[in-house]
C-alpha cells in the first residue's frame, strides 16, 4: 500500500519543483503577474485534467 503512493508523489514533487523554478525565472524576466499566470496554467491545469479523467474513469461523470 505504501509503495504505490511513492509512484505518485515523487514525480509530482519533481514536476511542481521544476515548474515553480521555471515560473520564478519567467517572473524575473517579465513580471510577477506573468509568472503567476504561467504557474496557474502549468500546475493547476494538469491537476484538473487528471482529476476529471479519474472521475470519468471511476464513473462519477
Amino acid at each position: 500500500m505504501g509503495s504505490g503512493i511513492t509512484f505518485i508523489f515523487i514525480p509530482l514533487f519533481f514536476y511542481v519543483t521544476l515548474v515553480a523554478l521555471l515560473c520564478v525565472k519567467i517572473a524575473e524576466k517579465n513580471s510577477w503577474k506573468m509568472g503567476l499566470l504561467f504557474a496557474t496554467v502549468l500546475i493547476f491545469l494538469p491537476a484538473g485534467v487528471l482529476t476529471v479523467a479519474g472521475m470519468y474513469d471511476a464513473g462519477a461523470l
